[in-house]
């Protein structure tokens, strides 16, 4: 009974911790929003303790953070955060790509293959285009994709909790606005084209470029001051 008791309550927090990081993630709490337990618990119909260990396993992976006498918040946004993660999503995301390609099979190659098929078609107004719900979440999944196959169990999430914090800086933007000006689509496509040819300081430098972009045009448009 008790291990059947502490199984449902480790899926209850499983379950608001992803509800959160996806609300998060997407925009639906910009960044400095408080996240007030009560109401959490309340909404989601869930216990205090639920929503509480929700919220420090996002503190823990940076999404939030708590502020003494004030409670949870979503993290605030500036410049030099944004210049830190992204030289540190670049160092790791592009480390993580260069061991896939260098570790990884057929297989790995596939699954590129086809996540850049998805997010491809996406990326077509007529499917939703660039910055719709479906794309961000194709999106995830093309860049996850993509290093998968380095054999770190450890590295692959330190990358994926970088991409969230990364998001929450996107979504600033509007829906495509970290995209506008750019051929996007092409730029998938190079990366696609030589990670799966084993280019490694081709593909490499490829993504590096492709996150640097993201980062200078929300350093230029969104965080100005």
């Amino acid at each position: 009974m008790t291990n059947t008791a502490e199984a449902r309550g480790a899926s209850r927090v499983e379950k608001m911790y992803e509800q959160l990081r996806l609300d998060i993630i997407s925009g639906t709490y910009p960044p400095g929003t408080p996240l007030r337990t009560s109401g959490l618990a309340k909404d989601a119909g869930v216990s205090l303790s639920v929503v509480r260990e929700s919220l420090i396993r996002l503190t823990e992976n940076g999404l939030v953070e708590f502020v003494q006498n004030q409670g949870f918040r979503v993290m605030e946004v500036s410049r030099e955060d944004l210049m830190d993660l992204s030289e540190v999503r670049i160092m790791m995301e592009t480390r993580v790509l260069a061991r896939s390609i260098e570790r990884a099979g057929l297989d790995w190659e596939g699954q590129v293959v086809a996540a850049h098929h998805k997010l491809d078609a996406l990326s077509d107004p007529a499917a939703g285009g660039i910055g719709s719900p479906e794309w961000a979440h194709a999106h995830a999944d093309f860049h996850d994709a993509l290093g998968v196959g380095c054999g770190s169990p450890r590295l692959i999430n330190i990358v994926r909790l970088l991409r969230d914090s990364s998001e929450i800086y996107r979504q600033l933007s509007g829906p495509s606005g970290a995209e506008s000006g750019r051929d996007i689509r092409a730029e998938h496509t190079r990366i696609k084209d030589l990670a799966v040819a084993r280019d490694v300081d081709g593909a490499t430098k490829a993504l590096a470029d492709h996150l640097q972009q993201t980062t200078d045009l929300l350093l230029n448009e969104v965080l100005t001051d």
